[in-house]
């Protein structure tokens, strides 16, 4: 059975700005009746164990107030590498597409490669995180593509 805890000792220790962890640990109260005690209380807004210096931070970034500047120039210094990546996903993205779209039926061979061409397959593959297959077939259409 919980401890008695009065509505104004739970509401000062709210007012401590204590996780709801820290005051379930502190009163021996269940963190389910913690919460429904705080939705009664019309506070279910309480610190969820964000550390407050993070959550201005944070909070800062977002109003455009001047602690937001470093993360705003850090953003702008990305800007490149986010266009990058993006590019390379909307590629990957058509690439799939491409690939599904084909409907080109697959068959298991056995083929003899040398182990250099079978570890570079393979990282090729974990890289693009696409199948060995398509791999595989990209070599071989190339192959052919240019012989011609």
């Amino acid at each position: 059975m919980p401890p008695d805890i009065t509505d104004t000792q739970l509401q000062e220790l709210i007012d401590q700005n204590l996780s709801q962890n820290e005051i379930s640990r502190r009163t021996g109260i269940p963190r389910s009746t913690l919460r429904r005690r705080l939705q009664t209380l019309s506070k279910p807004q309480v610190n969820l164990g964000v550390p407050q210096a993070s959550h201005e931070g944070a909070q800062a970034a977002y109003t455009g107030t001047p602690e937001g500047v470093p993360f705003s120039a850090e953003l702008a210094a990305s800007r490149d590498d986010l266009q990058d990546m993006i590019a390379w996903w909307r590629q990957r993205k058509r690439v799939l597409e491409t690939d599904a779209d084909t409907g080109q039926e697959t068959q298991r061979q056995t083929y003899h490669v040398q182990k250099r061409y079978i570890a570079a397959i393979k990282r090729a593959s974990d890289i693009e995180r696409v199948s060995i297959a398509e791999i595989v077939n990209r070599a071989f259409k190339q192959f052919f593509d240019r012989s011609h």
